[in-house]
């Protein structure tokens, strides 16, 4: 029995995307797809002195329309440019700049944009007690013919996963049938009820045991 995720690298996404890593065995970061300029890859919100929330980006190259996430990587002075946005955020500069175990994660810039994304994830799920396998689909020896749910569950299939869970909203873009022909269940998650900011944030805030008690408490599925 085996319960794979498959998901696009976020930028310190939110704690419910981690209820995936809670329960999967294997995690396999999304990024032979194409880079969605307007979704949280490459940004998320975080507060700003008035309690407000703005969006902070990473500095990235300029790609073509079409580009994967997985060919992305940082523009020129990506650690100035950055350094320069985070000022907007006082409370996240002054935690980063104080050399904390997250800001050696956060500032470093080496490699491509998802050995970052994934350097990001791996500490995250390590700081809240997950250890799940990680993996990239771009690695992976997928026919690039495969689109949509077809690649997904070509995925899974790769792992030979029983089960293919995801965030309460991937429901409205797969067929349950299809994965039950292939002797997958498909579950998603129920609508998580905590916090909805950046983890990071979260992490440099509160209590570590307090986030992971949250995560706990909303690890409801609908299977299919």
């Amino acid at each position: 029995m085996t319960t794979v995720a498959i998901m696009q690298p976020y930028f310190f996404p939110y704690a419910g995307y981690y209820r995936l890593f809670a329960l999967a065995d294997i995690f396999v970061i999304l990024d032979c797809v194409q880079f969605p300029r307007r979704g949280w890859v490459h940004r998320n919100k975080f507060s700003c002195q008035d309690r407000s929330l703005k969006w902070l980006t990473v500095p990235l190259q300029k790609a073509s329309y079409n580009s994967p996430i997985s060919s992305l990587n940082f523009a020129e002075n990506a650690h100035e440019t950055f350094q320069k946005r985070i000022a907007t955020f006082p409370n996240l500069s002054e935690s980063l700049n104080d050399k904390n175990d997250f800001s050696s994660i956060v500032l470093n810039f080496q490699g491509t944009y998802v050995d970052y994304l994934e350097r990001t994830l791996r500490h995250t799920t390590t700081k809240l007690g997950y250890e799940p396998k990680i993996y990239r689909s771009s690695q992976l020896n997928i026919s690039h013919e495969k689109k949509g749910q077809a690649r997904i569950e070509a995925i899974a299939q790769e792992f030979e996963a029983t089960k293919y869970i995801n965030l309460e909203g991937g429901i409205n873009y797969y067929q349950p049938n299809s994965f039950q022909n292939l002797g997958i269940t498909l579950a998603v998650f129920t609508p998580y009820k905590g916090k909805k900011i950046s983890i990071l944030e979260r992490l440099l805030n509160n209590e570590t045991s307090a986030i992971t008690k949250e995560i706990k408490q909303n690890l409801d599925l609908l299977e299919f």
